[in-house]
């Protein structure tokens, strides 16, 4: 389905389902879907991004506790519009949702996700290293 770009996205408070594992799991790469579900099941607030009634995305949201102040984090966001910038587009709305954080953190595989947040203001707080192990 086409969707014209210039068309208002809204966000909305979602249950889990098939619908949010489809587009959580195109944001993973280390983690399962099953972990997030847990999440979910734990408190992480799950959102779907719409537009003219399609979904053209989903993000799962949680709040940790840092000895700086509460955290918001991007547990895992995914979304797809053809024509539209959707990080540049979301990361207000997404931002928006964490309400007296100190601070908010996301974790990435993708160096050109991290190049686009770093536009944003985001800056890289840790290296993240892992050796394959083969048994």
């Amino acid at each position: 389905m086409a969707i014209d770009a210039t068309r208002e996205m809204t966000i909305e408070p979602a249950g889990w389902s098939a619908e949010a594992e489809s587009w959580l799991s195109q944001a993973l790469t280390t983690g399962t879907i099953e972990s997030l579900r847990r999440q979910h099941e734990a408190g992480a607030v799950l959102f779907y991004v719409r537009c003219e009634g399609a979904t053209v995305g989903a993000f799962l949201l949680r709040v940790d506790d840092t000895p700086r102040g509460p955290q918001g984090v991007i547990v895992a966001a995914a979304a797809s519009m053809r024509g539209v910038d959707m990080v540049a587009t979301c990361m207000p709305a997404i931002e928006s949702r964490f309400v007296g954080v100190t601070s908010v953190r996301y974790h990435t595989a993708k160096p050109a996700l991290a190049r686009k947040l770093a536009a944003l203001g985001y800056a890289a707080r840790e290296i993240v290293c892992v050796k394959d192990l083969q048994v």
